[in-house]
């Protein structure tokens, strides 16, 4: 089992090897590194037990909290720790199964949500609850004025995320929440977002925007895998996935990570200390990965003129294979990736992509390359060197295939 380990860690300290799938995973920051290795040294108790060595590892965790819940608008009391952007989800999109114990509400989405989501919407499906999904358009914006007509007066909650995985492109959640309570009439209707690509990467102050609850994740912007977040407006019903003690206000049970916590609020407070000249610099360096690419014969951007992330960008080459393409460029050292790392394992072509009408050609042509703080002008021109050079041969192979 040690030569798979080995060779990833060789293949990942390569100097050669170029890292563009941020939006998978980011690799760990060293300020949060730094924090997780002080938390350990540090904090030794159980943050539930009551005796000094507990009571320290407590303070240091509700500091962690308090300041993660101050970034995204929320109080202390309204973020619970979760094991990452699924669970939170997960957690958050069962409302309408606790309304009434039947399951009979309704849920307001859209197609092109993280499986996460998705899947979640089938659970609920499966149990009475109807669920609805807002139009998307051919640029991957959804179309939120359709909200108004789709609201009825048992809507449990509408959910959109803040920033698409795969396509980087940013939704206008301040509007569709402005669309909800313009017609929710007397009712609040709780607005979720599963904001886990855009926290640390565009400004977001969910509260500020009237969302109601919020998904976040650590290990996309630095921070170590393993911990995410939800915060939710107090009063709202959150169920409990995991049973057991009172941890996390008895929303969640188990021992919470001290270490872990520490690392998330290192990662998200430098990344939203640097959040300007961060988004100007990988701007930039996606532009120029795309400037390097679009003379080739047969390139398309997906989600091009709308909104996007700065670090992320969905492209391929007509004709050519994504899987093949991805496959050739792993070998040469630059990963990349196909689109969500959770769907990553399916051979279907992206639901994401499918929503916003992209010709089947284009489909499995699709790749993801993916930015972050650590990437290089140099890392960009590699990408751009290796990538042309390898659709080249897979082009002038399925000429010769064709002929």
């Amino acid at each position: 089992m040690a030569a798979p380990l080995q060779n990833s860690v060789m293949w990942a300290k390569d100097a050669a090897a170029v890292y563009l799938d941020y939006n998978a995973t980011a690799p760990l920051h060293p300020a949060a590194r730094q924090r997780m290795l002080a938390a350990m040294d540090a904090c030794s108790g159980n943050p539930s037990s009551p005796h000094a060595f507990g009571q320290a590892a407590r303070d240091v965790l509700e500091t962690a909290r308090a300041r993660l819940a101050k970034l995204l608008g929320f109080t202390r009391r309204e973020l619970l720790f979760t094991s990452g952007g699924t669970e939170g989800n997960n957690m958050l999109l069962r409302w309408p199964a606790l309304e009434d114990g039947h399951g009979n509400g309704h849920v307001i989405t859209s197609p092109i949500e993280h499986p996460s989501v998705l899947r979640s919407c089938e659970w609920l499906r499966s149990r009475g609850v109807r669920v609805d999904y807002l139009p998307v358009a051919a640029d991957g914006v959804v179309e939120v004025d359709a909200v108004s007509d789709l609201i009825r007066p048992d809507t449990s909650v509408v959910s959109l995320m803040a920033a698409n995985n795969e396509t980087g492109v940013i939704q206008p959640l301040r509007a569709l929440v402005e669309r909800v309570r313009g017609a929710q009439g007397e009712r609040r209707i709780p607005v979720h977002s599963d904001s886990v690509q855009a926290f640390g990467r565009i400004a977001l102050h969910a509260r500020n925007w009237g969302v109601d609850a919020v998904t976040v994740a650590a290990h996309k912007l630095g921070g170590p895998q393993g911990i995410g977040a939800v915060a939710v407006r107090e009063g709202l019903p959150v169920p409990s996935l995991i049973l057991g003690g009172r941890q996390e206000r008895g929303h969640r049970a188990g021992t919470e990570s001290v270490f872990l916590a520490e690392g998330f609020l290192a990662a998200a407070e430098w990344a939203m200390e640097h959040l300007a000249p961060m988004a100007e610099r990988i701007g930039a360096l996606r532009n120029r990965l795309i400037d390097h690419l679009s003379p080739t014969e047969g390139f398309f951007l997906n989600g091009a003129g709308a909104p996007r992330l700065p670090n992320t960008a969905n492209l391929g080459f007509e004709g050519i294979s994504a899987q093949s393409l991805l496959v050739a460029m792993d070998l040469r050292g630059v990963a990349i990736s196909t689109g969500s790392a959770c769907s990553s394992g399916a051979i279907e072509p992206s639901h994401v992509l499918r929503a916003m009408g992209v010709p089947e050609p284009r489909l499995s042509a699709s790749l993801r390359i993916s930015l972050g703080y650590a990437t290089t002008g140099e890392e960009i021109d590699r990408c751009a060197e290796v990538m042309l050079a390898e659709v080249n041969r897979l082009r002038g192979r399925v000429r010769k295939i064709a002929s």
